[in-house]
């Protein structure tokens, strides 16, 4: 992220700094803190960028999941008026992969007509899902995931304990924040209640009864990269496959259907777990 940081004062230090940055990355790997913190510098502020009151500065984020037209259309007219403090009108929109298809095409008006002393943000961890014509009119800014040593380092600099970070390194893809966030927010690991399923500790209704409080989309995809690393090391065979690809799928049901029914496809998926043939780590492992 500093890497990031240090990149772009360079440019706006030498006024080459483009109207239209994005800000990518594999998510959870400070971006918007990224984001955040080119746009203080901007304005010259100091602060929480999500919630500081500047004039000239707006922050978007998605609205039930998802960043409308109306919100754009806002969004250029506040970029269309005089900046109030200072010379500069900054922007960031946050999760820009939530723009749905009206909202990518009219902030392309924007881009391509960018109003003197404006400049936007994206921030996203998905640019897959963005409309090629949004991302060729913005410079990029890449973050990379960090590797593992740099991960436990930096979270145990945040006063985390050495038995936090492991089970939820793997459960949040090693993205530093993302672990951080969970351990703030008190959200256990996944694995305790899956071990259970699988040891016959506890009953699959019970199970699914103790993770009533967990967000379905999330759980489904900690569980994913629990059976992500399985397969890696080679622990389990072609049913295991299938089991992720089942897992997938019932995320993706669960993030397009809100009337999905949770506790059946929870139950549905712990029996399968139950019976998933997990052999053991090899001995020089």
């Amino acid at each position: 992220m500093q890497l990031g940081f240090d990149y772009v004062t360079s440019l706006n230090t030498t006024g080459r700094l483009p109207h239209a940055l994005l800000i990518d990355g594999p998510g959870g790997c400070g971006e918007a803190q990224l984001a955040g913190e080119i746009a203080l510098m901007l304005i010259g502020r100091s602060g929480d960028p999500r919630t500081i009151a500047h004039p000239d500065f707006r922050w978007i984020e998605a609205e039930n999941g998802a960043i409308k037209v109306d919100q754009i259309r806002s969004l250029i007219d506040f970029m269309q008026q005089t900046a109030q403090a200072g010379s500069l009108k900054v922007v960031v929109l946050e999760d820009a992969q939530k723009m749905n298809l009206n909202a990518g095409n009219a902030l392309l008006k924007i881009l391509e007509e960018p109003p003197l002393g404006s400049h936007l943000i994206l921030v996203t961890e998905a640019k897959s899902m963005m409309l090629p014509t949004v991302i060729s009119r913005c410079q990029r800014v890449s973050i990379r995931r960090p590797t593992r040593e740099v991960v436990v380092s930096w979270l145990l600099e945040q006063d985390v304990t050495a038995e936090e970070v492991e089970p939820l390194l793997i459960e949040y893809g090693r993205a530093p924040f993302h672990v951080l966030e969970a351990i703030h927010a008190e959200r256990k690991s996944l694995w305790p209640a899956l071990k259970a399923a699988r040891d016959r500790r506890n009953s699959v209704s019970d199970v699914v009864d103790s993770l009533h409080n967990e967000d379905l989309v999330e759980i489904l995809a900690r569980w994913a990269r629990f059976l992500h690393r399985l397969v890696v090391e080679d622990r389990v065979g072609s049913e295991g496959v299938d089991f992720f690809d089942d897992l997938i799928d019932t995320r993706r049901m669960a993030l397009s259907n809100s009337g999905l029914n949770r506790p059946l496809q929870l139950e549905r998926l712990m029996f399968k777990w139950r019976e998933l043939v997990i052999r053991d780590r090899q001995k020089n492992d």
